[in-house]
């Protein structure tokens, strides 16, 4: 099933339940050099924001607001 969509299908379907229950951002951090992941979430309506350092090493800050 890897590649058919079905990740940031269900990426977009969860956010879109918390935005429509008024959370006003949600947030993602992916490993940069997953692009799998970050295609995905791009795919479901995030935007990258800005790279952020964290304990597990470099992320990307992935924003979507309401």
């Amino acid at each position: 099933m890897i590649g058919r969509g079905h990740g940031s299908a269900f990426i977009r379907q969860f956010t879109d339940g918390l935005l429509a229950a008024g959370t006003p951002r949600v947030l993602t951090d992916p490993d940069p050099a997953n692009g799998r992941a970050v295609g995905a979430y791009k795919k479901a309506g995030f935007r990258g924001e800005r790279m952020v350092d964290t304990p597990d090493g470099p992320a990307l800050l992935m924003i979507r607001d309401a």
